[in-house]
């Protein structure tokens, strides 16, 4: 596992193998948790496009709403 970045409180975004990304997100009120999905090929193409910019305002998504992606949940 090769961590990408890593913001405190906030997410973890590593590649697990070659081509499988994951991203940790901290969830949660007073009770946190991590919440982490697989990127589809669409969100890694998103981020090889775009960078760290699109993993942070997926993690934001990812944490306000955990449902759209619970397919992906690693």
């Amino acid at each position: 596992m090769k961590e990408i970045a890593k913001e405190a409180w906030n997410y973890t975004f590593s590649e697990h193998h070659p081509g499988v990304y994951v991203l940790s997100v901290v969830c949660g009120g007073a009770g946190m948790y991590d919440f982490a999905i697989r990127l589809t090929s669409e969100q890694i193409a998103a981020y090889e496009r775009d960078g760290l910019s699109y993993i942070t305002q997926l993690a934001e998504k990812i944490r306000y709403d955990q449902a759209p992606f619970a397919s992906q949940k690693a």
